[in-house]
């Protein structure tokens, strides 16, 4: 054994960044779960959205511990089940070492193993609407619809369990000790709603359902153990994003007056991680802002100049989407929409550039580390 694990070192200390190897002495299986291709024990996935009715959403695999990829990790689906993910990959989450996607353009919601092989499928029809976002609680899978809905899924079979009616187009899900934030877009009309809907999970019922009333045209909830964080597109024009906070303990919120694009939970539970994106749409010049607020002392810290400094092509890319890491890192995504693959970066806490990857697809959305 001692050989052996010599001889596993040195071939770790060669470091083939394009292997997929493991480097242990647990026998680590690469095909394990039925996989057809050799997956990296410790791995991450990349949802690519792909374009809108071209039926080109895929999920990509990477190394999380080198952040690398090869080629052959460019569409787990469709090397595991022989067939297309789908139109408009909306939202992936893992759980129990399952992995859960929804594919809006193909109104389902899917189970898959840890190798990406599926094992259940949900189809939502127009009495439910097209589904779009996930969160997990204990065993159940929740699911935001356009028909207006969260609707209460079996992890196991993905078996409906009930549903709560919200907003006509119910956007991002979050859910912290038990109870559901749920951000609600643009009503059918397209009049900007600005609620926010608070749902306990042990109490999954329309009449103990609440909202409170935040920015105008809510995309996105991030929660912690103190607040929410929400933001918005304002109003339908899109000029102005707002960023909110939600206070849970006085369940008072409030504009914090400054405006985000994408925001993720930060350092701790009293601040969240954001980028807001500008456009001039006279010279078509975008420029991202990055910056942490801390909603305990009301303030702004901006941070562009660190992520900037160690991936300058951060400071004008379309920014597709930001994901949190491992150990306070995060990952951003950058798009060429239809032009071409978008490329995930992955910083850590101190915004350190640990590295840099293709996603393998079109408008990478969302990115998980299993």
């Amino acid at each position: 054994m001692k050989f052996r694990s010599l001889f596993l070192s040195a071939l770790c200390g060669l470091a083939v960044s394009t292997a997929f190897t493991s480097c242990s002495d647990d026998e680590y299986d690469p095909y394990e779960y039925g996989s057809n291709v050799a997956l990296p024990e410790h791995r991450g996935l990349v949802l690519n959205e792909g374009s809108f009715q071209k039926n080109n959403a895929s999920i990509a695999f990477f190394d999380a511990v080198m952040d690398t990829t090869t080629k052959a990790a460019n569409d787990l689906y469709l090397i595991q089940n022989k067939k297309q993910l789908g139109d408009t990959g909306q939202d992936l989450i893992v759980e129990d070492n399952n992995i859960y996607v929804s594919v809006y353009g193909s109104s389902y919601v899917a189970k898959l193993n840890k190798a990406g092989i599926e094992q259940a499928r949900k189809s939502f029809g127009s009495d439910l609407g097209q589904p779009r976002y996930l969160a997990e609680c204990d065993g159940f899978i929740y699911v935001t619809t356009y028909g207006g809905y969260v609707v209460k899924l079996n992890a196991n079979d993905l078996t409906e369990a009930g549903k709560v009616a919200v907003g006509p187009a119910a956007e991002r899900i979050d859910e912290e000790n038990g109870i559901l934030y749920v951000a609600c877009g643009n009503t059918l009309d397209y009049t900007a709603d600005k609620r926010m809907f608070i749902i306990d999970t042990k109490n999954f019922t329309d009449a103990a359902t609440k909202s409170v009333d935040v920015c105008d045209n809510t995309q996105i909830v991030c929660a912690t153990d103190n607040y929410v964080f929400i933001q918005g597109y304002g109003s339908i024009d899109y000029t102005h994003t707002p960023l909110w906070v939600y206070d849970i303990k006085s369940g008072k919120a409030e504009d914090t007056g400054e405006y985000a694009t994408y925001v993720i939970e930060g350092e701790n539970d009293n601040k969240a991680f954001a980028v807001f994106s500008k456009t001039d749409w006279t010279t078509y010049e975008t420029t991202n802002t990055y910056f942490v607020y801390d909603a305990s002392t009301k303030t702004k810290t901006d941070v562009t100049s660190k992520i900037t400094s160690a991936a300058s092509a951060l400071a004008n890319a379309t920014i597709y989407s930001l994901s949190e890491g491992e150990n306070g890192s995060f990952y951003i995504t950058t798009s060429l929409y239809s032009a071409g693959n978008g490329t995930v970066y992955h910083f850590d806490s101190n915004y350190k550039l640990l590295g840099s990857f293709t996603s393998w697809g079109q408008n990478p959305k969302k990115v998980v580390v299993m």
